[in-house]
């Protein structure tokens, strides 16, 4: 198990006991508060609230760290490009210049404003997939996406794409670090030279990651067609989903929370 992120990792907590439903829903509106929330103490609840989820998932912290150091690079360029982007506000609102580049407060605010809710995204994400199976976050969307099937929408179909991307993706991780320490081994590396020179590097990884990306989805082609798989429209569910007291106590929670945050 070379990666770590997006995978689901069987616990007795309750957290795993959820609907899945439950959680997709608190994901969701998770996400999209961060981006109407400004206030530190805002963020300061949110964080709260994350801790809590995590510390009673159960799941071991480095998963969660494994989520968080695969976008460590993403987020430190978007930090730079807030600094650069970010005017002061007036003198009084630099506190560091050399030359034409000036670091303003407003610009420190806005980035770490901007690294928390990458954070927060990633930190939630990585805790539905950890403690729901791929297979039980499709049958949420499906469960609540049923009411755009009477529009004419797939909705099946489109939850079956979204089961099967959760799967991959810890699956072309693992083959990834395996073509990377087969290239190591080799003599490949990835830190010698500049930046033209690392980058040339990972073309003979991105290539085989490729081709072994495709005989995979090969593969899951020919198994779901010997299984008389046909199309998605007509799929039943084995486990029907049912709203435990829980799940109701743990959304009026979140919800609550949210309402304090948006009035």
């Amino acid at each position: 198990m070379n990666s770590l992120f997006g995978r689901f990792i069987p616990t007795d907590s309750f957290i795993a006991r959820l609907d899945p439903r439950t959680k997709i829903i608190i994901d969701f509106f998770f996400v999209l508060i961060l981006f109407l929330t400004q206030s530190w103490l805002d963020y300061g609840v949110l964080a709260l609230f994350v801790i809590c989820a995590i510390i009673f998932s159960k799941i071991p912290l480095k998963i969660f760290l494994s989520g968080l150091k695969s976008i460590i690079f993403l987020v430190t360029f978007m930090i730079l490009v807030q600094f650069l982007l970010t005017p002061p506000i007036n003198q009084a609102d630099i506190l560091f210049s050399f030359g034409w580049f000036k670091i303003s407060l407003s610009a420190l605010s806005n980035a770490a404003i901007f690294a928390l809710r990458f954070f927060f995204m990633i930190l939630v994400t990585t805790l539905m997939t950890a403690t729901t199976a791929p297979t039980a976050i499709a049958d949420g969307i499906t469960s609540l996406l049923k009411p755009l099937g009477k529009l004419g929408l797939d909705t099946k179909t489109f939850a079956l794409l979204i089961s099967m991307s959760l799967r991959f993706v810890p699956i072309l991780s693992d083959e990834f670090a395996t073509i990377v320490d087969a290239q190591r081994s080799r003599g490949l590396s990835l830190r010698a030279g500049g930046l033209i020179k690392r980058v040339k590097a990972l073309i003979p990884m991105i290539i085989p990651l490729i081709s072994v990306a495709f005989n995979k989805a090969l593969a899951l082609a020919d198994t779901m067609e010997v299984r008389g798989f046909v199309n998605a429209k007509n799929r039943t569910s084995f486990h029907h989903l049912h709203f435990q007291s829980l799940d109701w106590l743990i959304l009026v929670i979140f919800f609550v929370i949210v309402l304090w945050i948006v009035v």
